[in-house]
This record gives structure tokens, sequence and C-alpha cells, in this order.
């Protein structure tokens, strides 16, 4: 069979099952499982047979029984690293981008009044709920002298995490087990980043399967009003961030007002929301006063 009809048969049969975007998603399956481009595959459209041909319709039966796409090939990209992904690890969404890119500002600012004073070095930055490590990688690409850590309860996210680091070369970035600060006690840092779980638990079970059925509960689950981690998180941050430290913060769709007033309340100056590209506001820093 050309590559181009199974890719049409497998767009029809996705989009008979209610997949959201039929096209891109058989596009993905069918080039990967084909080891091809896609510009490759449009013009030359070659046949598909053997091994191949069977890779691509197993994935396929694979996504229609709900499988996320990323799981299925294994990676997603997140601020332009490949990022590991699968069973036991939560999905890295765009939104998420948006706190590395304003984590990434803050500390460039901090950086360049650095260099005219005598200030400790290199920077700290601890990643909280790190999962898949796709934040603390990130940042930790960015600033290569940068001292970054990671936690998880997780061992299997933390396990993804570390194969991510190996994946894509980055060397000054750690990761341990353990619940939120617990596995740095009496450490200090620059930034704190976290994107904790903030989905109420009796909402977990009206999303979407691919979400409710595969990735992990515990990376969803933030108790019954989705606010259990921001209520342990920001108490303790003061104790583990440096003077004038700064902490970003991914929230839910409807928690913003409420996280930001907790904030706040516990020693947090200049505390902002940003809204993501859907208008929702998603992102909140703060510096410690």
């Amino acid at each position: 069979m050309r590559l181009l009809d199974l890719l049409r048969k497998s767009t029809e049969q996705l989009e008979a099952a209610g997949i959201e975007d039929p096209l891109a998603e058989a596009e993905l399956l069918v080039f990967y499982s084909a080891n091809m481009e896609r510009l490759d595959a449009y013009v030359n459209n070659p046949e598909v047979t053997g091994s191949a041909y069977a890779k691509a319709r197993r994935y396929l039966k694979r996504r229609l029984k709900g499988e996320p796409v990323q799981y299925i090939v294994g990676h997603i990209e997140f601020f332009g690293l490949a990022i590991t992904v699968g069973r036991g690890v939560l999905i890295p969404r765009p939104e998420t981008e948006m706190l590395v890119e304003e984590a990434i500002k803050t500390a460039d600012r901090w950086r360049k009044n650095w260099s005219l004073a005598a200030r400790r070095s290199p920077l700290s930055v601890l990643d909280l709920c790190t999962g898949s490590g796709c934040i603390a990688l990130a940042l930790a690409k960015e600033f290569p002298d940068a001292e970054v850590i990671g936690t998880d309860l997780s061992q299997d996210a933390l396990a993804f995490a570390e194969k991510n680091a190996k994946l894509n070369a980055i060397r000054n970035a750690q990761f341990l087990h353990g619940p939120l600060f617990d596995p740095v006690k009496g450490k200090r840092f620059d930034l704190i980043v976290a994107n904790p779980p903030y989905i109420k638990r009796d909402e977990i079970a009206l999303l979407q399967r691919e979400i409710r059925d595969w990735e992990p509960f515990g990376a969803l689950n933030g108790g019954e009003d989705g606010m259990d981690f921001y209520r342990e998180i920001l108490p303790a941050a003061r104790t583990y961030l440096n003077p004038q430290g700064a902490i970003f913060l991914e929230l839910g769709y409807d928690q913003a007002d409420a996280v930001q007033a907790m904030a706040k309340a516990h020693c947090f100056r200049d505390v902002t929301v940003i809204k993501d590209y859907a208008g929702i506001k998603r992102i909140l820093k703060g510096y410690l006063r």
C-alpha cells in the first residue's frame, strides 16, 4: 500500500472514532512507523510493506483504544528538547513552556545584575513535582552553569527524568526521590518552579479518556478542590528560597485568585499571573519579600 493511501485510511478511522485532529495524529503515527519526514512522505509517497505497515496498523489500534499518541511514539518536543514519555509520567503541555519562559526572563534579568556585583554563583533552581523532568531540563539547558534539582514522589517519573537528561546530554540537573521539599532539606534556591497536580479529584473522571485512563492519577490529583499542593508549597517555599528569590507555579483554570492570595499571605511580593494562549490565568510568579 502506498504511504498516502495508508495515511488516508488511518485518518478516516481516527475521525470515525472522534479523535479531535485525525489528520495530524495519523501523520504522526504513519510517518513515524515508516521512519519518514513529513515532506519526504508527501513528495515520494513510497510503498509501505512488511514491518513498517504492521507497525502503523499496531499503532493505530492502540490510538483507537484511547492511548495518547505521545505514549505510542514515545516522545514529545518540549522547549526544543526531546522528552521521552510513557505510562507512569505526565505528558508535557505547551502551556508549561510559558512557565519556563517566565523563569528564564527573571533569571536573565538577575544574571545581568550579578555580573556587575559580587553575587553567589551559579544560579540554583528547584523543580517540584518534576515528572518527566521537562521543566528542570529546559532550565538546565538554558543555564548550563546552573545547579538544577528536580524532586518527585514517583520513581517511575524519575526514571523518565533521568533518561531525558541523558538523551539531551544535560549534566547539570539531578533528580531526587521524595515529596516536594523533603529531598532538599537545608538547601536554598534562587528559583522554585512547579507544575503540581491541580485537577479536582472528582473532576478527573470527567476528563478526556486519553488523560483519565492513561496518565498517572497521582500527577493529576490536586485533592478535593485542586489546591492541596499549593497549600503545601507556598508556606514552605520561603524556607527554601534565597532572599528575593522567585517562585513560578502553573495553575488550574479557576485557581488564580485563590493561589495569588495565598502567595501574598506567605511572604511573596509582586505576585502576578500570566494568561496562557487560551486566555486562562495559567502561570503565577512572585518574589520573596
